[in-house]
């Protein structure tokens, strides 16, 4: 009959069964830990968004008569039915999308055609011109609203659809720096095969640089289009036509000396959120893989 051998724990056994042990309660004490400091974090996030929503479909008494967590009682669309039928509110959404499309297109575009250069050309001072560039984000922009206002009255283009959206249409350091960071992933092989082929430095670009690099361009799009949405004391300084208002001035001029609106004002502010949220839950994997794929080179 065969012998049935049995093997003693040793003592390494026994610390390593009793480590493990030990180790789950703690991971999930960790764990609970991090996602209530994530829970905490959400909720101061959200709640200023969440009392918007509430006071968005509350009349005016209501609003200054109840706490602004109380959700509403009797929610009315007469909000939303004043701002679009009495104040104009739907030319200032057209005028938003028109300024803000065009400031897209001609920022994402001219940025691209900068990182290009900046990333993959060979041409004499080309790290300096380009770190001499991004030293620019050290400027804060009202520094330079004087400057650009004389510019443009000297021009002749204030309070014209040119004075919105020129001065970021040229290109801006944070989407030159985004994209020259991911275009020099870009194995210099690649690049080099293709002017092999005799394509030009700018069939490379929109040929091979642009389809690899898509989720940074849409990353740089999606900011593009948010600052350009949400871009408030450029269109207040240059223009004082009300026919040119775009959103985010429009909704500031529904409070007056004379009345503070601000049933107006938070129906105004939900229109406007609403685009930028639905672009972000549709383009939101873009710009994770976008920080993903980007890193400091040189």
């Amino acid at each position: 009959m065969a012998s049935v051998t049995t093997v003693a724990p040793t003592a390494a056994t026994k610390s390593a069964s009793k480590s493990g042990k030990t180790s789950v309660p703690g991971r999930g004490l960790r764990l609970t830990g991090y996602y209530l400091i994530l829970l905490i974090i959400v909720i101061v996030f959200i709640t200023p968004y969440l009392f918007s929503l509430f006071a968005a479909f509350k009349p005016l008494g209501d609003i200054l008569g109840q706490s602004p967590a109380r959700p509403p009682t009797s929610p009315t669309w007469a909000n939303f039915r004043q701002i679009f039928t009495q104040d104009d509110f739907g030319r200032y959404l057209a005028n938003t999308l028109l300024v803000t499309v065009i400031l897209t297109i001609g920022q994402v575009t001219f940025s691209m055609m900068g990182a290009y250069a900046f990333a993959k050309m060979e041409f004499p001072g080309r790290d300096a011109l380009f770190w001499m560039y991004l030293a620019t984000l050290m400027v804060p922009n009202v520094v330079t609203l004087v400057p650009l206002y004389v510019m443009f009255a000297k021009a002749g283009l204030l309070n014209t659809y040119w004075a919105i959206f020129l001065p970021y249409t040229l290109g801006v350091p944070q989407a030159v720096f985004l994209m020259r960071q991911n275009f020099m992933t870009i194995p210099k092989e690649v690049m080099e095969a293709a002017r092999l082929d005799g394509c030009s430095e700018s069939r490379i670009l929109w040929r091979i640089v642009v389809p690899i690099s898509k989720p940074i361009i849409i990353t740089a799009t999606l900011l593009a289009f948010v600052f350009g949405w949400n871009n408030f004391l450029w269109p207040l300084i240059v223009t004082n036509s009300n026919s040119l208002n775009v959103l985010s001035v429009g909704t500031a001029n529904l409070n007056s000396n004379f009345a503070d609106q601000w049933n107006l004002v938070l129906a105004a502010s939900l229109v406007a959120l609403i685009p930028m949220v639905i672009l972000f839950a549709i383009f939101q994997k873009y710009i994770v893989r976008s920080i993903s794929l980007t890193g400091i080179n040189r």
